[in-house]
């Protein structure tokens, strides 16, 4: 049966965060939300990383989410296979907040 989760991620920082490592191959990311909290626009940047940390493929970069807003920074569903991670930067720091909501089948 499948688990749906959504995994928080508040006041995003300059450098790279880890913010989700999948446990298993049937690991699907549903949505990625970011939410300007601020009074100024803010870019955010979002990755594929593998286990060690290394960026193997961008899934945004540099995108504006302007002040008070906010983004569905993905159109559509992707599997993200055990062990690789999400990682989330912003231009701002605190400015912006994350959900990624996932589904474990």
């Amino acid at each position: 049966m499948a688990t749906f989760y959504n995994r928080v991620v508040k006041n995003l920082d300059t450098s790279r965060i880890a913010a989700f490592q999948s446990t298993s191959d049937s690991t699907i990311v549903l949505s990625i939300l970011v939410a300007n909290t601020d009074g100024q626009s803010a870019d955010v940047t979002i990755e594929q990383d593998s286990s060690a940390d290394v960026l193997e493929a961008y899934l945004s970069k540099n995108i504006a989410v302007p002040s008070q807003s906010n983004l569905d920074a993905i159109s559509n569903k992707f599997i993200l296979p055990s062990g690789k991670k999400i990682a989330l930067l912003s231009s701002a720091s605190g400015s912006l907040d994350a959900i990624i909501s996932y589904v474990d089948v």
